[in-house]
C-alpha cells in the first residue's frame, strides 16, 4: 500500500510541477498584456479628447490576482462641457484570473476632481480616500464608488462623512422612452451644508436616493438635450428617497419630468415625520409665509397618524406643478428653478 502511495506521488509531482510552471508562465504573459493594453488604450484615447497619464505603472498580485497600480494617475476629458479632470496619488485595480469582468478599485491616498478651466474650475470634488468596483455583465455594467470625507464645491461647499454612489449602465442606448438610459443611486451620511434655516443644525443624518432615467438623451448643449429628451417622452423615476435630519424623516418615490419651460414637474408619494419642524424651517428660510404655514399645519394634522415610533407621520403626496410645490393639500411655496444658461 505504501509503495502504491509513493508511486502515485512520484508520478503526480512532475505533473503538478508542469501545471504550476504553465500557470506561472501564463500569469506573466497576461500581466504583460494588461500593461501593454493599458498603455495602448491611453494612447488611443487621445482621439476621443481623453488624456490619461501616470508616473509609474506596475502589475502584480501573483498568483491569485492581477493588480494594476498607477502612481500619480491623472485623467482629463476634453470631450465634455465643461472639461473635467481627475487626479489620484495612488490608484489601483484588482481582479481574479477567472473573472476579468469584475474589478475592485482603491485610491487610499484620496482623489481630487474638477470641472472647468484649471485656473477657475466651476466645480470641485475632493476625498481623503476612495474605493469602488466595476462589474460588467450581459445586462450592462454596474459601477460603485465610495468616498471618505468628501467635499464638493460648486459655489457653496457641501461635505459629508461618507458617500456611496452606484451607477448602472445598460448594454445599449435606449430605443424608446420606456427603456433605461441609466440608473443612479447615492447614500450620504453626516452631510454638512453651508447655510441652514432655524431650527436645523448640521449635520444632516442621511440623504439617500435612487433614480432611473428613461429615454435617450442626445449629445447636445444642456438646454437642447433636455428639450429633446422631454419631447421624446423621457422621465426620471425616483425609486427611493430617504432623508433623516434630526426629528424630520422623509421617504418617498415618484416620477419627474420637464414642462414646456424645461422646469421640473412631478408627483411623488411617501411619508413625512416631523412636519411641524419642516414648516418652521420653511418659514425661517423665507420660502413660506407664517399664515400659510399655520393653514398647512391644520391641514396636515388632519392627515397625520402615529408612525412606527409613535410620533405623528403623514402618508401623503408631494407634487410640483406650475412652478409650485405641494405637500398633500398644503402649498409649500415656489419650486426651485433650473437655470439652463
Amino acid at each position: 500500500m505504501r509503495r502504491r502511495t509513493r508511486l502515485g506521488l512520484v508520478i503526480a509531482a512532475p505533473v503538478l510541477l508542469v501545471i504550476c510552471g504553465a500557470y506561472t508562465a501564463l500569469w506573466f504573459v497576461v500581466a504583460g498584456k494588461l500593461e501593454e493594453g493599458l498603455t495602448e488604450w491611453a494612447q488611443s484615447a487621445r482621439a476621443q479628447k481623453l488624456e490619461v497619464s501616470w508616473r509609474q505603472l506596475r502589475v502584480g498580485g501573483f498568483p491569485l490576482a492581477f493588480e494594476i497600480e498607477l502612481r500619480d494617475a491623472a485623467l482629463r476629458d476634453e470631450a465634455v462641457t465643461p472639461p473635467a479632470e481627475l487626479h489620484a496619488p495612488l490608484l489601483s485595480g484588482s481582479t481574479r484570473p477567472w473573472n476579468f469582468r469584475a474589478w475592485r478599485l482603491t485610491a487610499p491616498g484620496g482623489l481630487n476632481a474638477a470641472a472647468g478651466p484649471a485656473a477657475e474650475p466651476v466645480a470641485k470634488l475632493a476625498a481623503q480616500a476612495a474605493s469602488g468596483a466595476v462589474v460588467v455583465a450581459d445586462e450592462g455594467a454596474t459601477i460603485w464608488l465610495g468616498l471618505d470625507q468628501p467635499r464638493a464645491e460648486a459655489g457653496p461647499q457641501i461635505a459629508a462623512r461618507t458617500a456611496d454612489f452606484w451607477l448602472i449602465l445598460p448594454p445599449h442606448p435606449p430605443e424608446s422612452h420606456t427603456e433605461r438610459y441609466g440608473a443612479l443611486a447615492a447614500d450620504l451620511h453626516g452631510v454638512t451644508l453651508p447655510q441652514l434655516p432655524a431650527p436645523f443644525v448640521n449635520p444632516v443624518d442621511e440623504v439617500a436616493f435612487a433614480i432611473e432615467v428613461k429615454g435617450a438623451i442626445p449629445t447636445a448643449p444642456p438646454r437642447q438635450a433636455a428639450a429633446a429628451w422631454r419631447d421624446s417622452g423621457g422621465t426620471v423615476e425616483l425609486d427611493r428617497l430617504a432623508l433623516r435630519w434630526g426629528r424630520i424623516a422623509i421617504t418617498g418615490s415618484g416620477t419627474l419630468a420637464f414642462d414646456r419651460d424645461l422646469q421640473p414637474i412631478g408627483g411623488f408619494s411617501g411619508a413625512v415625520e416631523g412636519y411641524e419642524d419642516l414648516m418652521a424651517a420653511l418659514v425661517a428660510a423665507g420660502r413660506m409665509r407664517p399664515g400659510d404655514a399655520r393653514l398647512a399645519r391644520v391641514a396636515l394634522a388632519m392627515l397625520a397618524k402615529a408612525g412606527p415610533d409613535g410620533r405623528p407621520e403623514i402618508a401623503t403626496s408631494f407634487t410640483i406643478q406650475n412652478g409650485e410645490m405641494f405637500l398633500g393639500p398644503a402649498k409649500l411655496g415656489p419650486a426651485p428653478k433650473i437655470n439652463w444658461e
